[in-house]
């Protein structure tokens, strides 16, 4: 078995409660935390959802997740047309929750989902960001206690040869 192409993960200390790592195939690692992301909160909006038994409405207040992630540098290979489409964000809550998004659904240019990461829910400040995407009609895809941001490409076997 050829290891020689394998990436051994860097061991890191485990990130602060009120922090968010953001991390994948970018040019670096960072965090951020909930109070910077918090000063920057835009206007109050509501987001409903069904649940099994009852709409709900809740108000949330935060920040676009793509305005977080405009700060990234993807690590593109420049091989192909809109290399950057090829890309997920995987948002991993506290608890190992995990939902997937394509770049294209939260770049503005393309899908524009506007996924939110909330830092105050019904006028609450949260200690960890939760994502919301307000335009889903359920809220399976909310990550409350959200901690990780990973970007990822996504690759399959017809590219990787395998």
């Amino acid at each position: 078995m050829d290891l020689s192409l394998a990436r051994v993960p860097t061991p890191r200390t485990p990130v602060p409660d009120d922090q968010v790592l953001v991390t994948g195939d970018i040019r670096e690692d960072w965090t951020f935390s909930t109070a910077h992301l918090d000063a920057h909160a835009r206007e109050p909006v509501n987001v409903q959802y069904r649940t099994t038994r009852v709409t709900e409405v809740h108000c949330v207040q935060g920040v676009p997740l793509h305005d977080v992630l405009s700060r990234v540098v993807l690590r593109l290979d420049g091989t192909g047309k809109m290399d950057e489409l090829s890309f997920v964000v995987i948002a991993t809550s506290k608890d190992g929750f995990r939902v997937a998004l394509s770049w294209a659904e939260v770049d503005p240019e393309f899908g524009s989902c506007a996924a939110l990461l909330a830092t105050r829910y019904n006028g609450r400040r949260l200690t960890r960001p939760t994502l919301v995407t307000p335009r889903d009609g359920r809220s399976s895809r909310y990550v409350r206690d959200l901690a990780c941001l990973e970007i990822s490409r996504v690759t399959t076997r017809a590219t990787t040869g395998t």
